[in-house]
């Protein structure tokens, strides 16, 4: 995902909620900020339409020209004309997407913005902090393994289950509600119809490698988006922000056959793949989003059970059984599935049902309580550390900042507990996803805000 922006895959972002994406946006501009890389994201629901994305500002020469010379103090809006002078960028642009507010004729930064400078102060935290929040979990070793074995799925890998519940929804998501709880996470919203965001960007520092910063995830539905009449489940992902595109669900459903591996892409063709506009997306040439039903109901009849073709296919409407076959084979293709010589199935990814739900919230209580005694003992002196970051200078709530402070301390303890061994790291090579973890999951056992 090196030199593309996040909006390279516009074309499923506003389906899927990003609850947090990265990617290097390689844009040279003049002045103090030739040559100079930043890695670019969302946290929520994008909009379909380019011009209410703060990236599609962001990344223009002149705006980052602008932004250059806030970082040395506020300019007046007289400065700010003459740096937007014939371009395309107006002033009610960025304020209107949240980049940039004016008060009393200065124009400051509104956003979470970090220069290479931020940055190497936040590594350094993380390099300080992170290796006791890791070695909570590892301490605790036995009482993890103890909640994972009440998952009745034998054959499932316990790493893998802890990968999903302690990276993917306890560090990221319950971690970030968390931190909501107790104040220490503002987000600075852009809203819309049907949509809201919040955008943030940071420096990149060429000898500092995101690879293993399990840190992101693609969810369907999520929210408000979902299909008619809704599914009660969902299909995430978590990974790195290398993963991209990743093979699996939900982004399958919205790929173009051009960006499949070749395995996956000839089983997507056998199953048949058509124009989707279930939520008025207009996706050309896809396995489409009410391929989600079908997917949904084999995972589950094998959760509970069901090992034959016959009796998985079982599960399915009569208007797609016929399908079956091709679709067991894209979940084979896609490692949601093994197959042994007798024709049997094996679920490879964890699913969670009702029936987990208590195996769910012990995990997710266990993690929240490491994570509570963590912060009480390091979230102040963690900010008073980053208390003089350019952003929180030119006025920005360091709350505001601390949203993505903590994807740089959880991803790193990502890394950390994979690299342990305490949950399944998704760069072995024997990882089909290759940098991110799959799972499905009904959404009563989980209640989630993507924002």
């Amino acid at each position: 995902m090196r030199n593309l922006t996040f909006d390279v895959r516009v074309h499923v972002a506003h389906v899927l909620v990003w609850v947090f994406a990265a990617a290097v946006a390689l844009l040279p501009t003049q002045g103090r900020s030739a040559g100079r890389e930043f890695l670019s994201g969302y946290v929520g629901t994008l909009p379909p339409a380019k011009e209410d994305r703060a990236g599609t500002y962001f990344n223009r020469p002149e705006v980052r020209r602008l932004f250059a010379a806030l970082e040395e103090q506020p300019i007046s809006k007289a400065q700010l004309e003459i740096i937007l002078m014939s371009t395309p960028t107006k002033l009610e642009d960025l304020q209107r997407v949240h980049l940039v507010r004016e008060n009393n004729g200065l124009v400051r930064i509104a956003f979470p913005y970090f220069t290479a400078s931020d940055m190497n102060a936040v590594h350094a935290v993380a390099a300080q902090y992170v290796p006791s929040l890791v070695a909570a979990y590892q301490a605790s070793q036995f009482r993890i393994n103890e909640i994972l074995n009440r998952y009745p799925i034998l054959s499932m890998s316990r790493k893998r289950l802890a990968f999903v519940l302690f990276a993917g929804m306890s560090l990221n998501w319950d971690g970030l509600q968390l931190l909501r709880e107790r104040g220490y996470r503002q987000t600075t919203l852009v809203h819309g119809d049907g949509w809201q965001y919040s955008f943030w960007a940071s420096e990149n520092v060429p000898d500092y490698s995101y690879l293993g910063f399990y840190w992101g995830s693609s969810t369907f539905p999520a929210d408000a988006l979902n299909l008619t009449p809704p599914l009660d489940f969902a299909f995430s992902s978590f990974g790195d922000a290398l993963s991209e595109p990743r093979m699996s669900l939900p982004d399958l459903l919205a790929l173009p056959p051009d960006q499949m591996t070749a395995p996956v892409r000839d089983a997507a063709q056998r199953l048949g793949l058509g124009d989707d506009n279930e939520l008025n997306m207009d996706l050309k040439n896809v396995i489409g989003l009410n391929r989600a039903r079908d997917f949904g109901a084999i995972l589950f009849a094998m959760r509970h059970g069901a090992t034959s073709a016959e009796g998985i296919c079982a599960k399915l409407s009569a208007k797609f059984a016929k399908d079956c076959s091709a679709e067991l084979g894209l979940l084979l293709a896609t490692g949601y599935l093994k197959a042994n010589a007798e024709g049997e199935y094996r679920l490879n990814v964890p699913v969670f049902d009702t029936a987990d739900k208590p195996m769910l919230e012990a995990a997710l209580t266990f993690s929240r309580g490491v994570i509570e005694h963590w912060l009480d003992e390091n979230y102040l002196s963690i900010r008073h550390s980053l208390s003089n970051l350019t952003a929180v200078r030119q006025g920005v709530a360091y709350p505001a900042m601390f949203g993505q402070i903590w994807h740089e301390l959880f991803g790193l303890t990502t890394r950390e507990l994979a690299a342990r061994g305490i949950i399944e790291n998704p760069r072995d090579a024997s990882v089909i996803w290759q940098g991110s973890i799959p799972m499905v999951w009904r959404t009563t056992v989980y209640s989630h805000n993507f924002e």
